[in-house]
């Protein structure tokens, strides 16, 4: 008999750390700020930094662009492209390759 009451003893001063442990660990990983959305937030970074590299390689292309276009510097080839395209003009013999 004093065993069986040795034995319920311990069980119940095991069952309220057992039912916090469980507790704290639901909300690790379910939570406000749990796992899953840190997991979410990775992955939602990773796509933005993505999307950064191809906004970046853009501006970059359009710096270059912007640059030969300054009136210090300006390439005759590269205006006279712009300016051809813009207005339509072509002469009867010329050939026109578009890059895009």
């Amino acid at each position: 008999m004093a065993k069986t009451l040795d034995i319920q003893n311990r069980f119940q001063k095991m069952v309220i750390p057992m039912v916090c442990s469980l507790i704290i660990v639901y909300f690790f990983i379910y939570g406000m700020r749990s796992m899953q959305d840190k997991a979410n937030l990775l992955e939602e970074i990773a796509v933005l930094e993505q999307e950064y590299g191809l906004v970046h390689e853009r501006k970059t292309d359009i710096e270059k662009h912007v640059a030969l276009l300054k009136p210090e510097h300006v390439d005759p080839d590269f205006l006279d492209e712009k300016a051809r395209e813009t207005l339509g003009l072509i002469h009867e013999d010329e050939v026109v390759i578009f890059r895009k």
